[in-house]
């Protein structure tokens, strides 16, 4: 796993593919000295875009990720294109409280406020 430390820059809305597949993405901007900016791009998958609800850009934040890539053909065309992302496996705030706990389980899930705000 790496690790990738900055602040948030944007969040990204749900895409749903036709596949049903889903996909977020959570852009974090490094916190280092120099001219050049590092932007980069961050991937959520399937079930856990949910996990992205309370993060706001400004957050600093400290992204556990994992580099995933695929070959694909397409069926059509038989040209073959490579994807990549850059995956995140845990996202924790800075000052060492977890920002996307994990879900709870169906049965625990606490009740719900009402308004869908959340307090993060």
């Amino acid at each position: 796993m790496y690790e990738f430390t900055g602040k948030v820059k944007a969040v990204g809305e749900v895409q749903t593919f036709a596949s049903g597949f889903t996909k977020r993405e959570l852009v974090v901007e490094e916190e280092r000295e120099g001219n050049w900016p590092n932007v980069v791009a961050f991937a959520f998958k399937k079930d856990n875009v949910a996990k992205l609800d309370g993060v706001r850009p400004g957050m600093r934040v400290k992204v556990g990720f994992a580099v995933d890539g695929r070959e694909w053909t397409d069926p059509n065309t038989g040209k073959v294109r490579y994807f990549s992302d850059l995956t995140v496996l845990r996202l924790e705030q800075l000052d060492g409280v977890v920002q996307v706990p994990k879900p709870a389980e169906p049965n625990n899930l606490p009740p719900d406020p009402g308004d869908g705000d959340m307090p993060f």
